[in-house]
């Protein structure tokens, strides 16, 4: 194991310090700093990553007890879209072309610190941060992002570092009811419940049926070229070949553990099928992918990543379904809260940031979601409204 420290904080009550692959972590020490909504910073879907996509530095803080915070480093995409930070931070002014270290998991949709709790938490984000700014500086970057993150945990992390909050998206999720869609369904409209009633019946009416089992009683084939029809059709950039090395990296890091998947079929033909994961008492939806050679109108993609997911859930005793960034509209009409998610920036120079001009963003994008989606709103988005930027 190499590992490169720098130097104490101040009170020199952590080391903090670099490590090159996160296989030389302990897992049991770093999921234990890991919550239920995090699941894509638990150690095994990082380490799918470093399977499939090689192995990326680690930054690290540890305290007389062991291990008290910890993030993955990557680089962001280098062409537009979800992952390109002038497309991240479009309406705040700054040096958005320059290089810029990304904390996280590589193209996770949400972040939060792997961090204790308690009265040393907001040390060890303060070392954490400072140890990252050191590494981006000593690197040539302009400073260092973590995007996706719930907006509470980013205004916590931006004041223990001096960073700076910027609304960038928003993600959906439902609390599961006890009774599953019976139970969602009692608190519609009544609209609505007979929408959902007529888009099950059609997709029964189709001869489709679905199916649960684990991904590794997939074809990872099948699945990465049922994913990749999804992605392309939406625009993303990633092949075939890609997503099935993703689901490799995946087989191989254990994490398919946790997996669970929604298939849809038709006699034995797979029309469509859904990845989910299962983390404490979460489940969260990662892939959808579909043979949109089969011109069906039985409405297979609600039914595998809205529907029956709410049943799975509550028989397994799960009590939230993360359903990511996308589809708000389908989201929010089949309960779905929206939250906010925020990226903290720091730069090294830190005149380079507008931190009114963020404020002002930050207030544009409420107001747009709140035009939008009223009434599905999760309560945070009231802070946003309330909070300065930390640095203020």
């Amino acid at each position: 194991m190499k590992f490169f420290p720098f130097r104490s904080d101040a009170s020199h009550a952590f080391c903090s310090g670099v490590l090159q692959k996160l296989s030389d972590m302990d897992e049991h020490e770093w999921d234990a700093l890991v919550s239920d909504d995090n699941f894509y910073n638990s150690y095994r879907w990082l380490r799918g990553l470093e399977h499939s996509l090689g192995a990326t530095d680690v930054l690290s803080v540890h305290g007389s007890a062991g291990l008290v915070a910890a993030c993955t480093l990557w680089e962001g995409d280098q062409s537009p879209g979800m992952f390109f930070l002038p497309d991240c931070m479009a309406g705040v002014p700054g040096p958005w072309q320059e290089g810029f270290l990304w904390l996280g998991g590589r193209r996770n949709t949400h972040n939060e610190i792997p961090c204790i709790q308690g009265r040393r938490r907001h040390q060890a984000l303060a070392e954490l941060g400072r140890c990252a700014l050191e590494y981006a500086q000593q690197r040539g970057y302009a400073g260092f992002v973590m995007p996706y993150m719930p907006y509470q945990a980013a205004v916590e992390f931006a004041y223990a570092v001096g960073g700076v909050v910027v609304l960038h998206s928003a993600q959906a999720s439902l609390e599961v009811p006890d009774t599953g869609l019976a139970g969602m369904m009692e608190s519609w409209r009544a609209h609505d419940r007979n929408q959902t009633k007529s888009e099950i019946a059609a997709f029964r009416r189709m001869g489709s049926r679905v199916e649960w089992g684990v991904p590794d009683e997939l074809d990872d084939s099948v699945a990465a070229d049922l994913i990749t029809q999804n992605r392309s059709r939406y625009g993303g950039m990633q092949d075939r070949e890609w997503v099935q090395g993703i689901l490799a990296g995946q087989r191989k890091s254990g994490v398919s553990y946790f997996g669970a998947a929604a298939v849809s079929k038709r006699d034995e033909d797979i029309t469509a099928l859904a990845i989910f994961y299962r983390f404490g008492a979460t489940l969260h939806l990662r892939y959808f992918g579909a043979n949109y050679s089969l011109d069906l109108n039985d409405y297979r993609y609600f039914v595998l990543c809205y529907y029956e997911p709410l049943n799975y859930a509550a028989a397994n005793g799960l009590t939230k379904l993360r359903l990511s960034t996308s589809a708000l509209r389908a989201k929010v009409n089949r309960g779905a809260k929206i939250e906010p998610q925020a990226l903290v920036v720091k730069c090294a120079d830190e005149q380079q940031i507008c931190h009114s001009e963020a404020k002002r963003h930050n207030h544009r994008m409420l107001r747009e979601y709140q035009d939008e989606f009223p009434g599905h709103l999760s309560w945070d988005w009231e802070l946003v409204g309330s909070h300065q930027n930390p640095t203020n």
